[in-house]
C-alpha cells in the first residue's frame, strides 16, 4: 500500500512538472553552436510521426502496459509520455468541442463519457473492460468515426479507464497506445 501512495504522489508531482515544463520549454532555447553549414540529422526511431515531439516511450508498442511493479523511472516516463500524447502540436487542428460532445454521446452505450480540455480528449469511464484495444474499437463500432476524422476535429486522445487500468489511444497514430495500472 505505501508503494501505491508513493507512485500516486510521484504521478501527481510529475504531471504538475510536465505542465510547468511545457510552458517554460517554449521560452528556452539552446545557445547555437558555431557550424559552417547545418545538415539534417537522422530522426531517432520513435512512435511519433515526423515533426511531432515526443519523450521516449516507456514500454514498446507491442506491450503497451506500465505496471506499478515497474521501476519508478519507467512510471515517470509513462506520465511524461501520456502528457505529451494530449499536448497540442503546431500542426494540430483546433479543438471542436461540439464534435467531441457528439462522439462522447455515442459512447454512452459502453460507459460514462466525458469531454476534457475543450474537446482535446474524450474519457470513457467504465466499471470494467478497459484495455489497449478498447478506445479504437469503441470509436469504430459505436461512433462510425475514425481516429483520423477525430484528429481532423482536434481530438488528440481517447482514454478509457476502469477500476484497474487506464489506456490512452492517440488519434495521431493508431499504434500509439499506452496503458497504466492504477
Amino acid at each position: 500500500m505505501p508503494q501505491r501512495r508513493h507512485t500516486t504522489l510521484l504521478f501527481a508531482l510529475a504531471l504538475a512538472a510536465c505542465d510547468q515544463s511545457a510552458s517554460q520549454a517554449s521560452s528556452l532555447s539552446p545557445s547555437p553552436a558555431p557550424a559552417p553549414a547545418p545538415s539534417p540529422a537522422p530522426a531517432p526511431p520513435s512512435a511519433a510521426p515526423p515533426g511531432r515531439l515526443m519523450p521516449p516511450r516507456p514500454v514498446p508498442t507491442t506491450s503497451p502496459t506500465v505496471r506499478v511493479t515497474m521501476p519508478v523511472e519507467v512510471q515517470l516516463k509513462a506520465i511524461q509520455y501520456m502528457s505529451a500524447m494530449q499536448a497540442p502540436q503546431p500542426g494540430d487542428a483546433p479543438a471542436d468541442p461540439a464534435y467531441a460532445q457528439d462522439i462522447a454521446a455515442k459512447l454512452r452505450a459502453i460507459g460514462k463519457p466525458d469531454v476534457v480540455s475543450s474537446g482535446r480528449r474524450i474519457d470513457l469511464v467504465m466499471a470494467k473492460g478497459c484495455d489497449a484495444t478498447l478506445p479504437r474499437e469503441a470509436i469504430a463500432r459505436y461512433t462510425g468515426s475514425s481516429l483520423g476524422a477525430m484528429l481532423a476535429h482536434g481530438v488528440l486522445v481517447v482514454r478509457c479507464a476502469d477500476r484497474e487500468l487506464q489506456c490512452l489511444q492517440s488519434t495521431r497514430d493508431a499504434d500509439d497506445v499506452l496503458c497504466t495500472h492504477k
